[in-house]
């Protein structure tokens, strides 16, 4: 596992290189905003995180990576070298003053977690799953997406998908979203159902995975420009 994150890394710097190379001789460098996508479990927020970021020609990254890296010391310090000494600065500062907030757990591995987020962050043009990334990141970079759909919904999908009882999967679906939001409780000291913790809820229940990542996309360039 740890050599196919470190491969994956390395192909992320290397297109983050092109990048820089590409915006250089296209225009000065301004604002690279993130998306941040929280999700009820089954809602199939990280399906239509993926679109989006397909949509938008972003980055994904999905909450078992962000995991991953966060864990694995010598793939995190790749990660972090790959930005210019500055930046790198501005990273150790802001994680810093991430420990000192209100409600933030300083533990190892929220500090890891927020240097692996934030990295990912000044890169920018990208879409974070879960790990509370939009509790690290500046709002007014950050798009906060919260996707929702009806238990018995979630409950059909996971138990087609997983061969469980109705009952089962209605007992999963609880347990680990309890679970997600102890997480952020513990970390961050916040409720991850209060809206106001976002700048977008959709049910994709309702609208559809389609649906669902149409308003998203429409909210972020309706924020940040098309051409962000």
């Amino acid at each position: 596992m740890i050599g196919s994150i470190d491969q994956l890394v390395n192909q992320k710097i290397l297109l983050w290189e092109e990048e820089r190379r590409i915006a250089a001789r296209k225009r000065p460098q301004g604002l690279r905003p993130m998306i941040c996508v929280s999700r009820e479990y089954g809602a199939r927020g990280a399906a239509m995180a993926r679109r989006v970021a397909e949509r938008l020609g972003f980055h994904f990254y999905s909450q078992e990576l962000i995991h991953e890296i966060a864990e694995v010391a010598q793939v995190r310090q790749q990660l972090v070298a790959s930005l210019d000494e500055r930046l790198q600065d501005s990273v150790s500062e802001w994680v810093a003053g991430l420990m000192k907030r209100d409600g933030f757990s300083p533990s190892d591995y929220l500090r890891n977690l927020s240097k692996v987020v934030l990295t990912l962050a000044r890169h920018g043009r990208g879409v974070v799953v879960g790990r509370g990334a939009h509790f690290i990141l500046e709002r007014k970079s950050t798009l906060r997406v919260r996707v929702v759909a009806p238990l018995e919904t979630r409950a059909a999908r996971i138990a087609e998908r997983d061969g469980l009882s109705a009952a089962e999967a209605r007992a999963r679906i609880r347990r680990i979203d309890a679970e997600r939001v102890a997480f952020n409780r513990r970390h961050y000291g916040a409720d991850l159902t209060d809206s106001a913790n976002y700048d977008l809820i959709v049910n994709s229940g309702t609208l559809g995975l389609e649906g669902a990542t149409n308003q998203v996309v429409a909210a972020f360039e309706s924020r940040f420009g098309r051409a962000a």
